[in-house]
């Protein structure tokens, strides 16, 4: 069985590159899919005719009262998120190896969950973490204490913001804000240079120990950022295993081991049947 296979090549592996898409934070509660969640969380939102969250990515807004009445909410709602099983078991698993963490998620999930910040690369940014659009400058801030400000001043019935001197503005120009987020050319990605060295320095170290690439929950979004160097740098390696766990997309490249099956199963699995 591959899942065998799977916790085997855990296992033997020295060194281990974790690669966590959306997927990843779906059982911790963040699905921008789930109609029903959405209904429940933001129902001011139907009328306007939006039935789940990925709807909304990039949506043009005619009126930042009804923007920030929503993102805030939204955001807020991922803020009040705290340490999930699945990282926890992912941590559990990986503790006592060399690893590291490649994310495309926003949402902090991994640095809640008692992973360390030296051994986390977001290259697509931090979303509570404010920067203007412009931009005028690189600077960001953390916008954590103004989105739950925010949060306080949204009308339920019609989700827009209440009172318009909170819509967030530039301290500097006075411009329109958005998150720190690769979302255009506007995104200032000077905070994550760091978090880049640090990848290529683990990569350095240890490319040259039995390594696994461990990927969970990536799929075609943006596989340019996870999944297509993942492949890349495993075809390269003779002596690396690759694991992709993925319940749509779990296709792998010759040799790899692929699980068609959701993430909180595989975990699950993994942890309690560990060599």
């Amino acid at each position: 069985m591959n899942i065998e296979k799977a916790i085997q090549a855990i296992s033997s592996a020295d060194a281990i590159l974790i690669g966590a898409g959306a997927g990843m934070s779906v059982p911790a509660g963040i699905d921008l899919m789930d109609q029903e969640s959405f209904a429940k969380n933001y129902p001011a939102m139907l009328q306007y005719g939006f039935t789940f969250g990925y709807q909304l990515m990039g949506y043009p807004y005619q009126d930042d009262r009804l923007r920030w009445g929503y993102l805030s909410t939204s955001l807020n709602n991922m803020l009040q998120l705290g340490k999930d099983k699945s990282y926890q078991n992912l941590l559990q698993l990986v503790k006592d190896k060399e690893y590291f963490v490649l994310t495309t998620n926003i949402d902090r999930l991994f640095h809640k969950n008692d992973f360390p910040e030296d051994k986390i690369y977001t290259p697509q940014g931090d979303t509570f973490y404010f920067q203007c659009k412009l931009p005028c400058t690189d600077e960001v801030w953390d916008a954590r204490e103004q989105i739950q400000e925010m949060a306080k001043n949204v009308d339920p019935k019609t989700q827009y913001l209440t009172n318009e001197d909170l819509i967030p503005r530039c301290p500097n120009c006075g411009g329109e804000v958005y998150m720190n987020v690769r979302s255009g050319g506007f995104f200032i990605d000077d905070p994550y240079e760091q978090g880049a060295k640090n990848l290529n320095n683990w990569l350095k170290k240890n490319s040259h120990k039995k390594l696994l690439f461990l990927e969970i929950g990536v799929g075609y979004n943006t596989p340019g950022v996870i999944r297509y160097p993942f492949e890349n740098m495993y075809n390269q390696l003779q002596d690396a295993d690759f694991i992709r766990i993925n319940a749509d997309y779990s296709d792998v490249p010759e040799g790899g081991i692929g699980l068609k099956m959701d993430i909180e199963s595989a975990l699950d699995y993994f942890l309690s049947n560990q060599e």
